[in-house]
């Protein structure tokens, strides 16, 4: 069943009657949930409620990832006094709108209505979603939303990683699309940084994929003999022929070497927490034992207050030592900022060196 792609959870209610003995029944008869006397509230029976579901999973089995499904959770209240359910939380793929009706009297019953979204997901899936209530007997019940989640159409890998490339040589890695329908294939495919990056496409026809034939195409990403020498990264756009996923997306990275190199290749801040001062030091060399001159090295972050300073190492100029202090002033979790070098180095000028770690408020 087709849903909107936002997701929702609901919850209606029907008045049923219990029996005027006031039982206190653990499970659900789904045949019989209206007993011809409905139970009388008597005074003092606060917090006597008792929340029964009549099944605590429900399995969607196999569905797309792009086919949002509902399933209903019938429940009662089995006690001989009120329950309020005063909160629900859901893991991802539901949310929770405020409820209509909370407080069920004995003998009331209802359906929690849920509606998943597979979006991006793959495999076999399970969700819990955490009903709370004012009941003595059942304060929390965690029901379960399970299904096998199958894509439309699949990419792999999602991130292409090459290895590192010498300047004037080249190589080439895949992505791989599999498509459901009959005629399915990748209509076209680009790449942001095309003075770096060739793109091809090819039609394979059908394969075996998990144990299903479906048909797959090929995306072949080439670093070009002609790329400068640098941390390059660029995002792949990839279109299909699929109305129901057109348009997918992946990503290359490659380093291309030069004559310069960055010891260590990357600045590491590891953990830290605002307040937390810091210095950090990195190399910039000649591999051939050329003499060069460093420009520049900037970054910008809201993350650290910083002062960045470079000199050569030695005489020859063939090796610079950047130094950068200071403080982290606010918190990013994920901390990760490119540092742009420039040089006089031809084919060189421009280099980029990642800088990351985890910075917390405390």
């Amino acid at each position: 069943m087709r849903m909107q792609k936002k997701t929702f959870l609901m919850m209606t209610a029907g008045l049923l009657a219990m029996g005027a003995s006031g039982a206190t029944a653990q499970s659900l008869d789904r045949e019989n949930l209206s007993p011809e006397n409905p139970a009388v509230m008597q005074p003092g029976l606060e917090n006597k409620g008792n929340l029964v579901f009549s099944s605590k999973t429900q399995d969607a089995g196999e569905i797309f990832d792009q086919e949002t499904v509902t399933l209903s959770y019938l429940f009662r209240n089995t006690g001989v006094g009120p329950v309020t359910i005063t909160q629900v939380k859901t893991s991802c793929g539901c949310t929770v709108p405020e409820l209509e009706k909370k407080t069920y009297m004995p003998g009331e019953s209802g359906n929690l209505n849920v509606a998943f979204d597979p979006k991006g997901k793959q495999g076999t899936i399970a969700r819990n979603i955490t009903i709370y209530t004012d009941a003595e007997t059942t304060p929390t019940i965690t029901l379960i939303v399970r299904a096998m989640v199958k894509p439309i159409v699949v990419l792999e890998p999602n991130i292409i990683p090459f290895e590192a490339v010498e300047k004037g040589a080249s190589a080439t890695k895949e992505f791989k699309v599999y498509g459901r329908t009959d005629d399915f294939k990748v209509t076209r495919a680009t790449v942001a940084k095309p003075d770096i990056f060739d793109i091809e496409v090819e039609d394979m026809g059908e394969t075996e994929y998990r144990g299903e034939t479906l048909r797959m195409s090929v995306v072949r990403v080439t670093v070009k003999a002609g790329a400068s020498p640098n941390n390059h990264r660029a995002d792949v756009t990839i279109r299909t022929n699929d109305s129901r996923r057109s348009i997918m997306s992946g990503t290359v990275i490659a380093r291309v070497l030069g004559d310069l190199a960055m010891d260590p290749v990357r600045v590491t801040m590891g953990r830290m927490i605002v307040g937390d001062t810091f210095e950090k030091v990195f190399h910039v060399k000649s591999k051939s034992g050329t003499p060069f001159n460093l420009e520049s090295v900037a970054f910008n972050t809201i993350a650290l207050e910083s002062e960045t300073t470079f000199e050569p190492a030695n005489d020859e100029k063939t090796d610079w030592i950047v130094k950068i202090t200071g403080k982290v002033v606010a918190p990013a979790p994920r901390f990760n900022t490119p540092i742009r070098i420039t040089t006089d180095v031809e084919d060189e000028k421009e280099l980029t060196m990642q800088m990351y770690g985890q910075l917390r408020a405390q």
